[in-house]
């Protein structure tokens, strides 16, 4: 497990020359920490002098989880959590996806836990997570490029028939904003309104003062109403205890064209879709699924795409808020105008 998770190096054997043309230099350090396994002390020497050849076929290959290793290493077919080991030490890059496909295999009701937010949007995922907060366990968003979780909150707090001008306070952390927070804080508990501190990994020194207030207000006992909404940027400077508190929410796309698909179009409300002209809809479901691919493409790197963009929900929502401002000053001319359209999604 500790390998699965961490997938250390060891550095003492250099690369060989004859794997250097398709094997990377960090991959092979970890071939040298696995060997270290029981049952994996022959998978360096195999690698090197059994089938060099063909364990670069499969090093290669598209999908290499679904696929058998060479040799007798075939076997671990029948050993999921192995060969996820091998995955984790040759293709890490594949590691998220092997678990999902160990998930599904192993666990009992596995595609569960896997597909359980594939066809919610991140309001109704908020709303799942809402049930499981406390005054004490905050609500922890982990921002991804083109996410704005301040929409989806203000969403919450109206679907919970409060006043976000008076209940929500939002405070955006940075110099000298650790007073107005604590300020914000104190009063929230008492009183029972929702406070939200955004870019919290700007201040991570004051992260550790929060922490000890949420375990203060655990003592005293707070609003039952009072609830800390808290977002960052991916940071090693987040205090562990303040992470093992919270509910932690990201929105990354997922990996694969139909889970990606699928994600896309809940992003729309079902109401919504259905009261749309089907001219409409019909260009819609296009273009999630032109958004899907944009994103699949992603994980070719360079082939893919040469230059880096996230191809955010961001940009599917405003093109839809296009899409329907066209169709409706077009609508009296009864032609859909593929030209503007095609630019300005593009």
């Amino acid at each position: 497990m500790n390998f699965l998770i961490f997938c250390p190096q060891k550095k003492e054997v250099p690369l060989p020359i004859t794997l250097k043309k398709w094997l990377p230099e960090p991959v092979w350090f970890c071939v040298q920490k696995i060997i270290e396994i029981e049952m994996f002390e022959q998978f360096a020497n195999h690698i090197e002098l059994g089938a060099a050849k063909r364990f670069e076929d499969w090093y290669n290959e598209l999908t290499p989880e679904t696929e058998k290793l060479p040799l007798d290493w075939k076997k671990l077919e029948s050993m999921p959590f192995e060969k996820l080991l091998v995955v984790r030490c040759l293709r890490p890059d594949r590691t998220t996806t092997a678990l999902d496909n160990f998930i599904r295999k192993v666990m009992p009701s596995g595609d569960s836990f896997v597909d359980c937010d594939s066809t919610s949007n991140s309001k109704q995922i908020l709303e799942s997570a809402y049930k499981d907060s406390s005054t004490t366990t905050p609500i922890y968003f982990i921002l991804s490029p083109g996410v704005n979780p301040v929409e989806d909150v203000e969403y919450l707090a109206r679907q919970m028939g409060l006043d976000t001008k008076k209940m929500l306070h939002t405070i955006a952390l940075g110099q000298g904003q650790d007073k107005f927070a604590n300020d914000k804080l104190d009063a929230g508990h008492k009183e029972g309104f929702w406070v939200m501190l955004q870019n919290v990994h700007l201040m991570p020194r004051y992260l550790y003062e929060l922490e000890k207030k949420l375990n203060t207000f655990a003592t005293e006992g707070s609003n039952p109403n009072f609830r800390l909404f808290l977002t960052s940027d991916p940071s090693k400077e987040i205090p562990i205890g303040l992470l093992e508190k919270s509910i932690k929410l990201t929105n990354e796309p997922p990996q694969g064209l139909r889970d990606n698909l699928k994600r896309s179009f809940s992003f729309f409300k079902k109401e919504e879709i259905e009261d749309k002209d089907p001219k409409i809809k019909t260009i819609l479901f296009g273009l999630c699924y032109f958004h899907s691919v944009m994103c699949e493409r992603r994980k070719f790197g360079s082939k893919g795409w040469n230059r880096v963009y996230a191809f955010s929900m961001g940009d599917l929502r405003d093109s839809s808020i296009v899409l329907q401002n066209y169709m409706e000053t077009n609508q009296s001319a009864g032609k859909i105008p593929w030209d503007d359209l095609k630019y300005i999604f593009g």
